[in-house]
């Protein structure tokens, strides 16, 4: 955790050393980008990115997207899935970057940076179960939240073709992540809802890597509800499209 502290802390404070005495200011200004990255592990995700150009080698962005809880099949040894009645998520991000001017031959965006940044993900789900430990199976319905608050610290790498479309590479993004989970069983039932509420919240965390370590061992308090801070990562792949005003360098 202190590695993790000190990594953030040069993030932060770090950059304005290489900030000083920039290339010339890139051509166009604005970059609006498509997140890829939670195409391949999230449900029906649409997430778009927008950078600009602040000063010569630095930027801020921002992130806007939807995305739903990835499919989940298998909710324990006694628990069935039914049908999914509810499924839904929001994305929303912000972050600043320095590209390293030691380190780039191009002016920003193109090339080798570090930064800060934050992201909150929220993800609603609800389905049908049935319980087959009791004598009888009997049926509930369960709605599960998650957010998930982050902030991290990244180094990437941006490519830049034909002054119009760019490749984003987040190569490395390491957080402090506060995790909260709740979950609530509905239903004429009979069973002990804290027991299969344990069980449904181990099978959903297994969907988030990394998180299953960190929560293991970890009950939903009477409440159905679950808070932890711990350490998350931050890995992106984003295609963009730049415009603005062009001028001649």
């Amino acid at each position: 955790m202190k590695t993790l502290l000190l990594i953030l802390l040069g993030a932060f404070f770090i950059p304005t050393t290489f900030a000083q005495d920039s290339l010339e200011v890139a051509s166009r200004k604005n970059t609006l980008k498509l997140d890829l990255t939670h195409n391949l592990i999230y449900r029906n995700a649409y997430n778009l990115s927008w950078e600009r150009i602040t000063k010569p080698n630095q930027s801020m962005g921002f992130t806007v997207g939807y995305q739903e809880f990835p499919q989940v099949l298998n909710l324990g040894e006694n628990i069935e899935a039914k049908r999914e009645s509810d499924a839904g998520g929001y994305k929303f991000g912000a972050e600043y970057r320095f590209y390293l001017k030691k380190e780039n031959k191009h002016a920003a965006p193109r090339g080798v940076y570090i930064g800060p940044y934050f992201t909150t993900l929220g993800f609603n789900t609800s389905r049908e179960i049935v319980y087959t430990q009791t004598a009888e199976p009997q049926e509930a319905r369960y709605g599960a939240k998650f957010r998930l608050y982050s902030l991290g610290a990244q180094l990437g790498y941006q490519f830049v073709f034909n002054d119009r479309w760019s490749l984003d590479l987040v190569l490395v993004g390491p957080s402090i992540t506060r995790y909260d989970a709740g979950i609530r069983l509905e239903g004429d039932f009979e069973f002990d809802p804290e027991d299969v509420q344990n069980e449904i919240l181990d099978a959903l965390i297994n969907k988030f890597p990394g998180l299953s370590d960190l929560l293991n061992e970890k009950e939903l308090d009477s409440s159905g509800k679950l808070d932890v801070l711990g350490i998350g990562y931050r890995y992106q792949f984003l295609i963009g499209y730049r415009f603005g005003k062009y001028k001649q360098r």
